[in-house]
């Protein structure tokens, strides 16, 4: 645990310069897209190796990887689309999470579509589902007081409530989880952490957005807003994280890489993400018209 909490505490660090350094030279968004663009790019490739290790998959083409960065790429810079791109994330990203959620229930059985199209696969499971925070980072014209733009901050928020529900998790089921939640996937995993999590998810969005509408400015998300919309995505992160279980006791990993000490690898770092960042997409397209009336 004590590596996992010095790699957590020196990830947002590393967060932390990268959008200070690049809002000093007003790069901030590029800056945290190329670090997002390279967390996606190195999940992809472990995927990969992952999925060649499972029996009867053939390994995935390298093409799948390019095509993520392409997929990014065409997001962040054509922002004249980003109305069609959302409505198309959205939509796809709802089919495939309904197939992870699906795959909870035969965490054995190796899904179809990734014994057939094992590189299409990696692309949707990967880097389709998180290009929902670049056309979050995206979707708000106009600045912040600090000269950062808005859309991050929202990217940022999207992380804090869905990381810190595993930090609740963590710090709640490992001394007082007594009900498992998938002992067959994850035995660690145990309701009592889920109430952790969804404890900390809430007042570490409420704590985030009441720093951000001082003395940043980031409008429309009160800490109560940021408390109350934080809590399906700390619900997602769950799942989320229980289908990237699935493919590793199917690959007969214990973790997706080694780069991140008491944590694993890119993979590791990023699956609970897969289906919070397109819920956050929809919360947000539909959130902030409502918070702006409330």
């Amino acid at each position: 645990m004590k590596d996992r909490a010095l790699s957590t505490l020196g990830l947002w660090v590393v967060v932390g310069l990268v959008i200070w350094v690049g809002g000093f030279f007003s790069v901030a968004e590029q800056a945290a897209f190329g670090l997002l663009a390279l967390l996606v790019g190195a999940a992809q490739y472990e995927f990969h190796q992952l999925a060649a290790r499972i029996p009867g998959v053939p390994r995935p083409r390298p093409s799948g990887i390019v095509a993520g960065f392409v997929l990014l790429f065409a997001l962040f810079f054509l922002a004249n689309e980003r109305a069609r791109a959302n409505t198309a994330l959205t939509l796809g990203a709802l089919l495939f999470g309904l197939h992870l959620l699906a795959l909870l229930r035969r965490p054995g059985e190796v899904p179809a579509l990734l014994r057939r199209f094992p590189t299409l696969y990696g692309f949707a499971y990967i880097p389709f589902m998180l290009a929902s925070l670049v056309a979050i980072a995206r979707m708000e014209d106009g600045q912040l007081l600090s000269r950062q733009p808005i859309g991050l901050y929202y990217v940022i928020w999207v992380v804090v409530a869905t990381k810190f529900t595993d930090v609740g998790g963590l710090l709640i089921g490992v001394p007082f989880g007594r009900h498992k939640i998938a002992p067959s996937i994850s035995p660690a995993k145990s309701w009592e952490g889920c109430a952790g999590g969804l404890a900390f998810s809430a007042a570490a969005s409420a704590l985030f957005a009441w720093i951000c509408v001082g003395p940043l400015g980031l409008p429309f998300m009160t800490p109560a807003k940021a408390a109350l919309m934080a809590l399906p995505l700390a619900l997602l992160s769950i799942p989320s994280d229980l289908a990237e279980s699935v493919f590793k006791r199917l690959a007969g990993a214990k973790d997706s890489g080694a780069t991140i000490p008491g944590i694993g690898g890119a993979l590791d770092l990023i699956d609970s993400l897969v289906l919070t960042a397109p819920t956050a997409l929809v919360l947000l397209s539909y959130g902030l018209d409502w918070a702006k009336r409330a």
